[in-house]
Order: C-alpha cells, then structure tokens, then sequence
C-alpha cells in the first residue's frame, strides 16, 4: 500500500499498479484510442499518475505543487471553473 494524499487532508491508500492511470489505461485499450488523446483533471496525489499518463493532464492552479509539477498543463482552481473553463477552450 502506498498512502498518498486526495483533499480535504485525506489519505488514500493505493495498492501498488491500481490507480486512477491504470483505469484509464484500461478504457484506452477497451476503446482503440490512446493516452494523447485523453485529458485529465486533478488536484490531489492521487490523481498523480493519471496526469503523468494522459496526453493532456491538468493540474488545478489550487493543486500542491507535487502535483503541478506531474501535470503537463496547469488550469484555473476549482473555485474559477477550472475544469469548465478548460474543456471551453479545448473544444472551441
């Protein structure tokens, strides 16, 4: 088990090989696509490998900075919309 930090001063214990990157990875073979084309939100050590596997990973500004600097991309913080104001942009 290896205990990494999600918010609100949580810990979540991952079990080494089963997290967030390898679902996604699992859903890129399910479908014929491949990680450049996904994008990913995060703002916690538990996203940390999803941002690292996905083509378009971004951090939230609000985001510690382990977590920025896994990320390719840093979006607005959570309390600006992040998310919205991103995904806005990337399918303008």
């Amino acid at each position: 088990m290896e205990p990494v930090t999600s918010s609100h001063g949580s810990i979540d214990l991952i079990v080494p090989g089963c997290h967030k990157a390898s679902g996604l990875k699992r859903l890129v073979e399910r479908w014929g696509i491949s990680p450049s084309q996904c994008a990913a939100f995060g703002d916690g050590g538990n996203d940390i490998e999803m941002l690292q596997y996905c083509g378009h990973g971004f951090a939230m500004e609000n985001a510690p900075q382990n977590v920025k600097d896994a990320a390719k991309y840093v979006c607005p913080s959570n309390e600006e919309d992040g998310v919205l104001v991103t995904l806005e942009k990337m399918f303008a």
